[in-house]
């Protein structure tokens, strides 16, 4: 009667293990959505993000901090790290403000030149306000592009 009882425990026990495994491995090889599939929670021009911003900031983080944003301007830069990442950076040129968006495919923006009016669809990860109040800068991630248009 005893060894009976240890055998469904240990089935259990073996069961259970499975269950984790599986639930683990699943976990650990989960892909992120890409962001051009998923819709945006808000859209709004690069200026009015950064102002929302610098206006308040504990508001526009409680409103756009880890949401999907589609968001439209000029291109002042496009940046390229030393890594191969990618980086647009959407402002207006008189500003030293700016809406940095790190791209999620990097051949994506080969093309796009400086003075380019385009949507960009990413992310909000955070804002960098500079200490001096020269600029800041709102950070977008894994973002792609939506559509461009020529000035």
């Amino acid at each position: 009667m005893l060894q009976h009882k240890l055998s469904k425990y240990l089935l259990v026990a073996v069961l259970l293990l499975m269950a984790g495994g599986i639930y683990v491995y699943r976990e650990y090889n989960r892909k992120t959505p890409d962001t051009s599939e998923l819709a945006a929670a808000y859209e709004l021009t690069g200026v009015q993000l950064i102002q929302a911003f610098q206006s308040g900031e504990a508001n526009a983080n409680t409103l756009y901090l880890g949401k999907v944003l589609a968001v439209s301007g000029t291109i002042k830069s496009v940046e390229r790290d030393s890594s191969g990442n990618q980086t647009l950076v959407l402002g207006d040129a008189a500003s030293m403000s700016s809406v940095r968006c790190i791209m999620e495919k990097t051949s994506a923006v080969a093309s796009y030149a400086e003075g380019k009016i385009i949507t960009i669809k990413g992310v909000c990860t955070g804002y960098n306000a500079d200490d001096m109040g020269l600029g800041a800068d709102v950070i977008l991630n894994r973002c792609s592009v939506q559509n461009s248009v020529k000035p």
